[in-house]
């Protein structure tokens, strides 16, 4: 063959034949291997671009500590101080949690990075826990500002929020001020948690530190009670009579069912009163029936009660009487009557 026959040849193809079918479905199956693996590690960069993104800007929204994100209710924990005391049946949650169902959260709660070490990926409430308590119950995500708090910044803007949002009845703001008190922090942060002065803290710790916290948490937030109510109830609280009783008041089925306020009153009352088997009490009447003296015998004393609507001189005439009744009364034990 010339090598014009030959040239002519290679370039028609005779030397070169077609591919085989299998020689064609392996390359085709090459070609897709390698498009295969090159999209999914395009989607796997793809995938550690965006969370590498969202860690960045959750980052930077901790560092600016103003924008507001959603959070799953299960990262968060509680506050390490406690300031409100939970009341069955509260009204202002019940309205709180009616609100965010029907408007959605329209205040975001303050949070800041759990300190604890073993906690990294989880926060820790600073306020706002009502709120948080309402998205759980609705099962939806919770908004939040978070911020890099320290224990003291922590404590004064829950302190603040608190009282400045919802204000605190007497106990739980005296509550809270023990509690920081216990934790180590000094009155001036204290102060200015609770925008009080000097004087005022020592009164509200005082008094929390009067009643048994087993009792305050029983009770509840009570917010018709003050200062002199709740100081009046820790006395009678100290009364041993009282102290029996105590327990049986608490464990009582009526007792549960009682607003806070409720409470305070039924265990204030029942503590103010006399037992009832230490009184006796009888009547005197006159000839024409008229109950006209009131008599009560205690342990130690009795008491006459003269009703001078109905006999206005009795009482005076009983009292000019006395010695003559005593020197009666000393003649019949001489003769042993």
């Amino acid at each position: 063959m010339s090598r014009k026959d030959t040239l002519n040849d290679f370039l028609s193809g005779h030397d070169n034949p077609e591919p085989s079918a299998a020689e064609t479905a392996d390359e085709t199956a090459k070609t897709r291997t390698g498009a295969g693996s090159v999209k999914t590690l395009s989607s796997s960069l793809r995938l550690l671009t965006a969370d590498a993104q969202r860690a960045r800007s959750l980052q930077e929204q901790i560092s600016e500590g103003s924008r507001v994100v959603e959070l799953d209710p299960g990262l968060l924990d509680n506050s390490f101080i406690s300031d409100r005391l939970s009341a069955t049946g509260d009204p202002d949650f019940n309205a709180l949690l009616g609100s965010i169902k029907a408007n959605g959260q329209l205040v975001p709660i303050l949070v800041r990075p759990n300190p604890d070490p073993a906690k990294s990926d989880r926060f820790q409430v600073a306020y706002g826990h009502r709120r948080l308590r309402a998205a759980e119950l609705l099962q939806i995500k919770v908004k939040a500002v978070i911020r890099q708090l320290s224990d003291e910044e922590m404590a004064v803007a829950q302190g603040k929020e608190n009282s400045e949002r919802r204000d605190l009845s007497f106990i739980e703001r005296a509550s809270f001020a023990m509690h920081l008190e216990d934790r180590g922090f000094g009155r001036n942060v204290i102060i200015a948690a609770l925008s009080v002065d000097r004087a005022e803290v020592a009164k509200l710790v005082s008094v929390a530190r009067a009643v048994p916290v087993d009792v305050v948490r029983a009770i509840g937030p009570a917010p018709r009670a003050g200062r002199p109510r709740w100081l009046a109830l820790s006395k009678l609280l100290g009364e041993p009579r009282n102290q029996k009783r105590l327990q049986s008041i608490l464990a009582s089925e009526s007792w549960q069912s009682m607003t806070s306020d409720r409470r305070f009153e039924h265990l204030f009352a029942a503590f103010s009163e006399a037992p009832t088997n230490d009184v006796s009490r009888e009547h005197w009447n006159d000839p024409a029936g008229r109950q006209l003296v009131t008599i009560e015998k205690k342990q130690k004393h009795t008491t006459f009660t003269f009703n001078e609507q109905l006999e206005p001189n009795f009482a005076e005439h009983v009292a000019k009487s006395l010695g003559d009744l005593y020197t009666q009364f000393k003649s019949r034990g001489a003769e042993g009557e």
